[in-house]
């Protein structure tokens, strides 16, 4: 099983100001608001979209800040695919966007162009690979996300302060 985690590309046409897009509300988003978990490939419980509204609700909170999450099936460009994403929800310069394809086995961390200088490529390549590999490869969607966005949620509580 070979997983790629790609990453390089920052959020290009991401909103400058930072605010969550209005989305319609979906169920488990957190006091009704906007969800950015995108389970399109349909490998999420619904414990894990609840408790990565709440994560996102705990960040923006206390940082301004938002973790995407999309699953997807056989996207020819993953990238592509997850800027685009990044783009439909609003996400801005200092948030992250999570993008597995389950079919297609491979999986992207992206990070906003305003934090590239203080969370490198490298950084979002280690990441990814380190909390998302062994679940990604054991076909463990929900634990793979929450590990990863957990690690993330604690690197933003560490660079903020």
């Amino acid at each position: 099983l070979m997983v790629f985690a790609a990453v390089g590309i920052g959020y290009a046409k991401a909103p400058a100001n930072n605010y969550p897009a209005p989305e319609p509300d979906l169920p488990g988003a957190p006091n009704g608001a906007a969800s950015f978990v995108w389970d399109d490939a349909g490998v999420l419980s619904s414990e894990t979209v609840r408790t990565l509204d709440q994560r996102n609700e705990r960040l923006w909170n206390a940082h301004s800040v938002s973790i995407g999450v999309v699953t997807c099936d056989n996207e020819r460009d993953l990238g592509d695919y997850a800027l685009a994403c990044a783009e439909k929800m609003g996400l801005g310069g200092y948030d992250f966007l999570v993008a597995l394809d389950i079919a297609g086995e491979n999986y992207w961390l992206v990070q906003g162009d305003d934090i590239r200088r203080v969370f490198t490529d490298d950084d979002c390549s280690d990441y990814a690979y380190d909390c998302m590999e062994k679940h990604f490869a054991a076909g463990d969607y929900d634990n793979a996300v929450l590990k990863l966005t957990k690690a993330l949620e604690d690197w933003y509580g560490n660079y903020y302060g």
